[in-house]
């Protein structure tokens, strides 16, 4: 009986061993996931090359993901969907002469009626790592968490767009959108080489170029991730700058980036050095889990942060480093953002997150009574300033992602000048419903176009009511999906 039991504890000490040594190995030495080597600590010259770029996803991570996302349906789509899809959405001139033009998005013309404000020499781009607008709306004002946009916001010429939705839900088709002009839709196409030459009549930096800006995108961690070293160039950024390589090895970093204010007080220097018209991508990383930034670094103190909150909310030490974090990117962005007020006053500034984030866990406290509303979950910010601006001139309080590099040229390009966007700026009155691969919104609604109901936009402490039924617009989605789908399968 004794040397039973003996090889019953042999046999599950080995199990317990083989466990153990497959985490081990799994996470790079260390039985941490949190730890465990991240993209952007291995070497760049590795990323770069294409194949030891993939040889560095391990084949069982490589298989577990293909088992796990099965082939989405636009993929298998027939070029009669997809030619369809996008007869339904190019503007009704083109309707059915679309296919006489070499690409869908030549048909996304626009001419522009004039300058709105006097041409800034700086246009300062800044996308925050999860920047939500429910920090921005009242109902969260007690928490005070961001000072910084707060005070930005207030400012007579800032305006702002209260209901925005992002182009993605989370980084990557977010920051890919943006640069492109249209919906990367979690199609990856800057992970695609046949997208790193060519630049889309719709990409960002292109048009800005063509406006006489020099264009760069600044990167809080390494651009190499993802391939936005190879995409964004493609893309019309005459440079493409990573944090972790010129604020130097040594710089502390999180797995995703170097600290914001590490990464925004150099390219603070950097930026001062330049004496020609420059529009600045710049995007941040520091707000981004896991949450381990050290505790001297974000002096948050609850008790003096938030004193009229309740005490669940003071007391939860995992949502205050939360809450912390953000503080903590929120000041580095905006010490950045005086600082390039005083040294080119003229400039534009647009301020936008790349997604939402329901950091701090604040659904169903004495601060929020309720659970999280979709205007939570998905809403980023959207504030633009310049001497010139004001509220007026804004005549919608909804947008997306979409509708900012058009407001950006209808503001300072003169007239007569072709663009090419497939969004109306922000100067003009926007589409009943505007539709994202993932979510809709109208005036007073909002949903997600995979639900089968909607909310109010309305900022509230209070529960929301679901509204059904209701259209979701998931077809509308999709076309904008098949659109990218068409470049995809017309590229190389």
């Amino acid at each position: 009986m004794t040397d039973t039991w003996m090889i019953v504890g042999w046999n599950i000490l080995i199990v317990v061993l083989s466990i153990i040594l497959f985490y081990w190995f799994r996470y790079g030495g260390t039985l941490s996931h949190d730890d465990k080597p991240e993209w952007d600590t291995i070497p760049t010259i590795v990323k770069e090359d294409i194949f030891f770029a993939r040889a560095t996803v391990p084949d069982l991570c490589a298989l577990e993901t293909v088992y796990k996302n099965p082939l989405r349906s636009e993929y298998t789509a027939s070029e009669e969907d997809i030619n369809d899809a996008i007869k339904r959405i190019v503007p009704n001139e083109f309707k059915d002469t679309w296919q006489q033009l070499d690409n869908p998005l030549y048909a996304f013309k626009k001419i522009t009626k004039g300058p709105k404000i006097k041409k800034p020499k700086h246009i300062f781009f800044i996308v925050g790592e999860s920047i939500p607008q429910w920090s921005l709306d009242e109902t969260h004002k007690l928490l005070n968490i961001c000072p910084g946009l707060w005070n930005f916001k207030s400012q007579s010429h800032t305006v702002q767009i209260p209901n925005f939705l992002p182009a993605g839900n989370v980084s990557r088709p977010s920051i890919v959108s943006l640069m492109s002009g249209i919906y990367d839709a979690g199609l990856e196409i800057n992970e695609r080489e046949s997208f790193w030459k060519g630049v889309f009549p719709t990409s960002f930096a292109h048009q800005m170029k063509r406006l006489g800006y020099q264009t760069i995108y600044w990167y809080g961690g390494n651009a190499s991730y993802g391939n936005f070293n190879h995409f964004g160039k493609a893309q019309g950024f005459d440079r493409v700058e990573s944090a972790s390589i010129f604020c130097g090895p040594d710089a502390p970093k999180t797995w995703v980036g170097v600290y914001d204010h590490v990464f925004l007080e150099n390219i603070e220097q950097q930026i001062k050095s330049i004496n020609e018209p420059t529009f600045h991508f710049i995007y941040t990383t520091s707000n981004h889990g896991p949450y381990k930034m050290e505790d001297s670094l974000l002096d948050y103190d609850p008790e003096k942060v938030m004193p009229d909150v309740g005490e669940d909310l003071r007391s939860n030490k995992t949502r205050n480093k939360e809450l912390a974090t953000y503080r903590y990117s929120d000041k580095a962005i905006f010490t950045f953002v005086e600082a390039m007020k005083k040294a080119f006053p003229d400039s534009l500034f647009i301020v936008t997150g790349d997604h939402s984030n329901l950091f701090g866990s604040l659904n169903n406290t004495s601060l929020i009574r309720r659970d999280y509303t979709l205007r939570d979950t998905f809403c980023t910010v959207a504030l633009l300033q310049h001497p010139d601006l004001n509220q007026d001139m804004i005549v919608s309080s909804k947008g997306t992602h979409m509708s900012l590099m058009p407001t950006i040229i209808e503001a300072i390009a003169p007239k007569g000048f072709e663009y090419y966007s497939i969004a109306p700026s922000l100067f003009e009155d926007q589409p009943e419903t505007l539709v994202t691969p993932y979510q809709w919104i109208t005036d007073s609604l909002i949903g997600d176009v995979r639900g089968d109901y909607g909310e109010s936009n309305v900022a509230t402490t209070e529960p929301v009511e679901p509204v059904r039924p209701i259209d979701n617009h998931a077809d509308n989605a999709r076309d904008w999906t098949l659109l990218t789908m068409w470049l995809i399968n017309h590229r190389g």
